[in-house]
């Protein structure tokens, strides 16, 4: 089958990979130096295992700028398309995924057009009736970033937003891609499917403010975070996935879709995912206190580059706003840490701050302020 993919981020790349062992994968987007590094094989994906699994599988994957010409003979199309929150009416800029929706939906009608991407709950019906389409359906990825090849190979689970025939097709397209076949396969309704995806990502931002709140807990009471984590985390109801305390839930993915609920529940008596942006302040305060009481005059921020692309950040992009408001002047580094640049941004520096530690710093980390306590 020959199949297009709309997008060129790193869900849309990995699932390209993943189906092109069995299918012709056409990527599109409108980002030429992408396109360019896809059919020169220089794929802009962070993941450690890509090389490997490009040298080891036989890929028909190519790109193209033309939406036209990736279309042209599809028969199933996928669209990963982000969608900005939009600041002034407190939702989702959906405008760039509707073109391409509706552009998929007239030159390939009545083919299974997917969508990746993490759209508001009930956008998918409210889309199907608009375009009078029983085509057009939901399936939500769980992908990590740097991770996404190896999630689009070894998914945990698929869960696909059509109870028919056309969500089996896609169900059995998916299956077909993954190294593992025995993996769980829920064929649910269009809201429910949507609904998994932002609780999911909810859940995971509400046990990081979980754990965050430990640490902070820690801090202003001379507690060995560490210690308290290990001990509880031995209880197997808790475990000891994405219990490593940071500044903060960040990247848009959690903080997108709790944002999203919290919205969702104005109606609902709830209290914890409609709190959890209040959670991520009082963290925020409390960092920003403690790295202006380590008195240093030359702050310096570093973020790591993974893939050729800056790490995505946010709650270290809150802190460094709150620190210069506070009037500290900041030097910062993005990089690999292995240039001139970041001997002499070491040397300047009388503090470092990073997310999470990492190698390069090992020299200075008497003088790193970094909250990660499981620092590999």
């Amino acid at each position: 089958m020959r199949i297009a993919v709309i997008g060129l981020g790193f869900v849309a790349i990995s699932d390209a990979l993943a189906l092109a062992r069995q299918h012709e994968v056409v990527l599109t987007g409108p980002l030429p130096d992408r396109v360019d590094a896809i059919n020169a094989g220089d794929l802009p994906l962070a993941d450690p295992g890509v090389a490997d699994y490009v040298a080891q599988n036989t890929l028909n994957l190519r790109a193209t700028l033309d939406f036209d010409e990736a279309l042209k003979g599809a028969g199933m199309v996928l669209i990963s398309t982000p969608l900005p929150k939009d600041p002034e009416r407190h939702g989702y800029r959906t405008a760039e995924l509707d073109s391409r929706i509706e552009m998929a939906h007239e030159r390939c009608p009545g083919v299974p057009i997917v969508i990746r991407s993490a759209v508001p709950i009930g956008y998918t019906e409210g889309l199907r009736s608009r375009l009078n389409s029983r085509s057009i359906l939901y399936a939500p990825e769980f992908m990590r970033e740097g991770h996404s090849l190896q999630d689009a190979l070894s998914p945990a689970q698929i869960v696909i937003g059509d109870r028919g025939s056309l969500g089996e097709k896609v169900a059995a397209v998916f299956l077909g891609a993954a190294l593992n076949t025995r993996i769980p396969v829920r064929r649910i309704g269009t809201a429910e499917a949507e609904a998994v995806k932002h609780f999911s990502q909810a859940y995971l931002a509400t046990r990081l403010a979980y754990f965050n709140d430990l640490d902070s807990y820690a801090m202003t009471h001379g507690v060995d975070a560490r210690k308290v984590i290990e001990g509880l985390c031995l209880d197997p109801r808790i475990g000891t996935k994405a219990n490593n305390p940071c500044f903060g839930f960040g990247g848009q993915r959690l903080a997108r879709s709790t944002a999203h609920l919290s919205e969702a529940f104005a109606a609902v008596p709830a209290r914890i995912l409609p709190n959890l942006a209040k959670a991520g302040e009082a963290r925020l305060d409390l960092l920003t206190r403690a790295v202006l009481d380590r008195g240093a005059e030359r702050l310096g921020i570093f973020r790591p580059t993974r893939g050729g692309a800056e790490d995505e950040t946010d709650a270290l992009n809150a802190l460094e706003t709150r620190l210069r408001g506070e009037g500290v002047t900041i030097i910062e580094y993005v990089g690999e840490g292995l240039d001139e640049e970041f001997t002499r941004f070491k040397e300047d520096c009388d503090l470092v701050i990073t997310q999470r530690m990492n190698p390069a710093l090992a020299d200075i980390s008497a003088k790193v302020f970094c909250r990660d306590l499981f620092a590999a």
